[in-house]
């Protein structure tokens, strides 16, 4: 299985690709937590209003150890 990071907003994304599907998770500002959120598939695929951002694995963590400071 394959993997994406993504920011869309301030909200980190994760996409867990398979052959033949993806399943998004969103981050959940109340946990820290990551939920399954499909609306991401549209948000990220058709991302007209440029608030998506791809990151690197690295990036992505980092960021998110910053928000689960902020807990």
């Amino acid at each position: 299985m394959e993997k994406r990071f993504y920011k869309y907003g301030l909200r980190p994304i994760i996409e867990e690709i398979e052959p033949e599907y993806s399943t998004f998770y969103a981050y959940q500002w109340d946990t820290g937590k990551f939920k399954e959120n499909m609306s991401y598939f549209t948000k990220i695929r058709d991302d007209r209003s440029g608030d998506g951002e791809e990151l690197t694995e690295q990036e992505f963590n980092a960021y998110v150890a910053e928000l689960r400071k902020k807990l």
